[in-house]
């Protein structure tokens, strides 16, 4: 089979996105027991994110990572923080944004105050996944799948940059929520290295995202 490669739908797919554009990607525990007030059994609870940005085009790449150190309720400075990081009326960018718009719909209701721009944030959110999941772009090495860690290596195999097998401790969402809750009975030095680890593949999902709208720009004559 050839590739796929439509380029009316990807271009009007990228003519969605605007600068300052971000690239953003949570991390979360959904313990079977919950650990603070108000939570249900197995809920998605966001303790970190990742964020890449370009404030204009042919800009410098910025990234910034929140974390929330273990042992208490990460939600309110996550959504403090969020708020911080991302101005009212940009254009935010998710893989899968059906699980980035859930978990800032929960931070909205749960603090109302921030709900505004929150909320914001949710309705100015676009999908990275959804060129690859319309096969609007499709390769072979897909093979058939759509997910984040299937179409990366795909787009640019070999690069040991883009290589989350290459990673130290972490290679999946569930590994980083382990590790989050391992964390609560660690040392500070413990907490300092797998927080490293934490930060670096946060970092890559948001940076694999940052890769494939560079490779949709190539393929479609928009660079």
């Amino acid at each position: 089979m050839n590739d796929i490669i439509d380029t009316e739908n990807i271009r009007n797919f990228l003519a969605e996105l605007s600068y300052p554009l971000y690239f953003l990607d949570f991390e979360t525990i959904y313990p079977a027991e919950p650990l603070f007030d108000g939570v249900r059994p197995y809920q998605q609870i966001p303790f970190m994110y990742s964020l890449h940005w370009i404030e204009e085009e042919g800009g410098e790449l910025h990234h910034t990572v929140f974390f929330s150190y273990p042992g208490k309720d990460p939600r309110r400075a996550i959504a403090e923080e969020l708020c911080a990081d991302i101005p009212k009326g940009v254009c935010t960018v998710a893989y899968n944004m059906c699980f980035e718009k859930a978990r800032i719909r929960d931070l909205a209701e749960l603090f109302p105050d921030l709900a505004d721009h929150l909320m914001d944030i949710h309705d100015n959110m676009n999908d990275m996944m959804l060129p690859f999941r319309r096969k609007w772009y499709y390769t072979d090495a897909m093979r058939g799948s759509y997910s984040l860690k299937s179409v990366l290596p795909a787009l640019y195999p070999d690069d040991p940059e883009l290589d989350y097998s290459l990673l130290e401790g972490i290679h999946n969402g569930g590994d980083a929520s382990e590790t989050y809750l391992a964390m609560w009975q660690m040392t500070d030095e413990e907490i300092a290295k797998k927080c490293q680890e934490l930060n670096k593949y946060c970092g890559l999902d948001t940076y694999a995202m940052v890769k494939m709208w560079g490779r949709l720009k190539e393929v479609s004559g928009c660079e």
